[in-house]
C-alpha cells in the first residue's frame, strides 16, 4: 500500500521535521507521497543540501491547490550519479504508471485511469522539459551537434508525444474506450523506440562529455523544474 504523508493540516513549523522523519524511516528503494497545499520547493532545496544523491523527487501533481510528490530513498546512496541512471530511472517509473493506466482502462475503471494518466502526463512533460531545457543544450554545446544532430530528432519526437498526451487525456476524461486504447498503443510504440535511443546513445554520450559537477547540476535543475 502506498505510504501517504498529508501535511496540509500540520503547522508550518512542524512540516519539515515530519517529512524528514518519514524519509529517514524509509528503507532503500521505498518511497512516500507527500501531499501539500503549495509548491514544496524550499523543502526540495533542503533535501538537495542535506541528502544529495540519497533521494529521488518525482512530482505527481503540481497544483494549483494540491501538490503531490513521490519522495524515494534511493537503493544506492551515490552523489555522483550519472545522467543515464537518473533519466533511465524516470523512464522505468513512468512505464510503471503507464502500465497501471492501461490496466485500469482494460478494467473500465475510468476514475483510476484518469488519475494514473494525469500522473504519467505530468511526469513525462517534466521529463521532456528537463531534456529540452537542461540536457540538450549542454549536449549541443559540448558536441557541436545542433541542427541535424540527435537532439533535433528527439525534439521532433517530443512534439508527437506531447500531442498524443493531450489527445489521450481528453479521450480518457470522455471515457472513450475506442480511442483511448488506439492512442495509448501509438504513444507506447513511439516511446519504446524513443527511450531506447536515449538510453543507449544520447544519455551515455552526455555522461561521457559532461564533468561530474555538470552531471550533478543536470539532476538538481531537473528536480527543480
Amino acid at each position: 500500500m502506498e505510504k501517504i504523508l498529508d501535511v496540509r493540516d500540520t503547522a508550518p513549523k512542524e512540516r519539515h521535521p515530519r517529512i524528514f522523519e518519514t524519509f529517514r524511516g524509509l528503507k532503500p528503494g521505498e518511497y512516500f507521497v507527500l501531499v501539500n497545499d503549495h509548491e514544496p520547493k524550499p523543502l526540495l532545496y533542503q533535501f538537495q543540501a542535506e541528502h544529495h544523491g540519497e533521494f529521488d523527487w518525482w512530482v505527481l501533481e503540481q497544483g494549483p491547490q494540491v501538490w503531490r510528490v513521490a519522495i524515494a530513498k534511493r537503493e544506492v546512496n551515490d552523489p555522483n550519479r550519472t545522467v543515464t541512471e537518473f533519466l533511465q530511472t524516470d523512464h522505468k517509473r513512468l512505464d510503471k504508471i503507464f502500465n497501471g493506466f492501461l490496466k485500469a482502462v482494460q478494467e473500465k475503471n475510468w476514475g483510476e485511469a484518469a488519475k494514473d494518466f494525469r500522473e504519467f502526463r505530468t511526469g513525462l512533460k517534466r521529463h521532456i522539459r528537463a531534456e529540452e531545457e537542461i540536457l540538450f543544450p549542454l549536449f549541443e554545446v559540448k558536441t557541436g551537434m545542433y541542427e541535424g544532430g540527435p537532439t533535433t530528432v528527439m525534439r521532433m519526437e517530443h512534439k508527437d508525444i506531447q500531442e498524443l498526451l493531450d489527445k489521450i487525456l481528453q479521450a480518457t476524461d470522455a471515457r472513450d474506450d475506442a480511442q483511448v486504447p488506439a492512442a495509448a498503443n501509438r504513444i507506447m510504440s513511439i516511446l519504446t523506440d524513443h527511450n531506447m535511443k536515449e538510453e543507449h546513445i544520447l544519455y551515455p554520450e552526455s555522461d561521457e562529455f559532461l564533468s561530474e559537477a555538470e552531471r550533478g547540476e543536470v539532476v538538481k535543475k531537473a528536480q527543480l523544474l
